[in-house]
């Protein structure tokens, strides 16, 4: 019988970190469309960023590309025809992440990659993150550092 309890706490811990990923992955999705359209336009290097993400973090390599392409893709669209809306449906998506330290961190590290990838953060992308730290409740000083030690690794 003992068996049987842990094979059942074994499938439900399984499916606890499957809907973490998924809520990862669209936090992570929605906050690049926002930040990416900060400025007013995707550019190709933050779609290049965005790839890279998806291709190097352990978090989201559990999912089809072409899935996380289409989340960024609809959390865009909405963000670009009602500003609103998308913006609402964005922080919800991060939300999510209140409380879990290490993705709310990873999930800035990201944001803070996307933002750079076209140069450095424009003031709308530093205002997004700022929207972002708030929610998740980090202080601007975390993000900084961040954002430092994030430089030091790629040598910039």
């Amino acid at each position: 019988m003992a068996g049987v309890f842990s094979a059942i706490k074994a499938l439900l811990a399984k499916h606890d970190q499957k809907v973490r990923s998924q809520q990862f992955l669209e936090a992570v999705m929605g906050a690049s469309a926002m930040l990416a359209l900060a400025d007013g336009e995707i550019s190709f290097a933050e779609l290049m960023a965005r790839d890279y993400v998806l291709d190097h973090v352990r978090e989201l390599q559990v999912f089809e590309p072409n899935e996380a392409a289409e989340l960024f893709r609809t959390y865009a669209e909405t963000i670009s025809v009602d500003p609103e809306k998308g913006k609402a449906m964005v922080l919800k998506a991060i939300t999510q992440l209140s409380g879990d330290e290490e993705l709310a961190s990873l999930l800035m590290r990201i944001c803070i990659a996307i933002g750079k990838a076209d140069s450095d953060l424009s003031q709308g992308e530093q205002e997004v993150i700022n929207t972002f730290c708030d929610v998740l409740g980090l202080e601007k000083g975390e993000i900084d550092r961040l954002g430092a030690a994030q430089e030091k690794h790629l040598g910039q």
